[in-house]
């Protein structure tokens, strides 16, 4: 019961960083209850059903903008929609393949999953250092190659390790646009995908209705809610590449001791 609990605060928190929260969970949840990678990342996703809906309060403004432009015809989308609707498009099925490989290398590999977790780590760490600065372009600038390129990103971003908002926002500044702008974009971005893959858990594996589970969704919602306007804020504030790529570097070394 106490792991679950405390792997609902980390969602909370971890969800609204750059640092691949799903790499975080899974990997503390394992040392924390003795569960197999799998099952660890398994429950990571599961926690999504926590952290989406307390993104969805947050920003149900341009969420209620963006559903109600499905009423007109697609010749009236804004850029934005139609940025989604690409993005989304794309990186499911790339996400979706991606979650199948690495759902069986957790089997295979066990415990030495950690090291290729610490290793994506440490691409995501190196990529949130060298993120682009300078932008020359907006939100209503976006277009049909920004979609497939952040959809990529985003459906790559299902290895654990890979940040799924700190690989998106980095597409999109490298394409110009200004990082205060995407990062609002990306968590929107991510929801679909996001709630998609709790619920493909679930159906494939079986709901979780224990008391320890719901409970760690409703503390990952409850802190979620309380904390992702502070977290994004420090995001854009803070550059947490050398975290990340720290955070790395001590997921590797555990890998690697739990085996010798």
């Amino acid at each position: 019961m106490i792991p679950m609990l405390l792997m609902g605060l980390c969602q909370g928190l971890f969800e609204w960083l750059p640092v691949s929260s799903e790499g975080m969970i899974a990997t503390i949840y394992a040392f924390v209850s003795q569960k197999s990678y799998q099952e660890s990342i398994q429950f990571a996703l599961w926690l999504h059903l926590g952290t989406a809906p307390s993104a969805a309060i947050i920003f149900r403004k341009p969420l209620w903008r963006l559903a109600s432009e499905l009423t007109k015809s697609h010749r009236q989308y804004s850029p934005k929609l139609r940025f989604l609707i690409i993005s989304t498009l794309i990186s499911a099925p790339i996400g979706f393949g991606i979650y199948i490989g690495v759902d069986e290398l957790t089997q295979l590999a066990g415990s030495l999953f950690m090291v290729f977790v610490g290793v994506a780590m440490l691409v995501t760490g190196l990529v949130q250092l060298r993120y682009r600065v300078l932008y020359n372009r907006s939100t209503s600038d976006l277009n049909f190659i920004d979609g497939i390129f952040a959809g990529i990103a985003q459906g790559i971003s299902v290895i654990p390790g890979f940040s799924r908002s700190g690989m998106t926002i980095s597409v999109l500044t490298l394409r110009g646009l200004d990082r205060g702008e995407v990062l609002a974009l990306s968590y929107i971005m991510g929801m679909p995908v996001s709630l998609g893959a709790a619920l493909w858990i679930g159906i494939t594996q079986g709901f979780n209705w224990s008391l320890g589970a719901l409970l760690s969704a409703l503390i990952a919602f409850v802190i979620g809610l309380l904390t992702i306007k502070l977290l994004i804020s420090v995001s854009t504030k803070i550059n947490l590449g050398l975290f990340i790529i720290v955070m790395g570097l001590f997921i590797i070394a555990g890998g690697i001791f739990t085996n010798f």
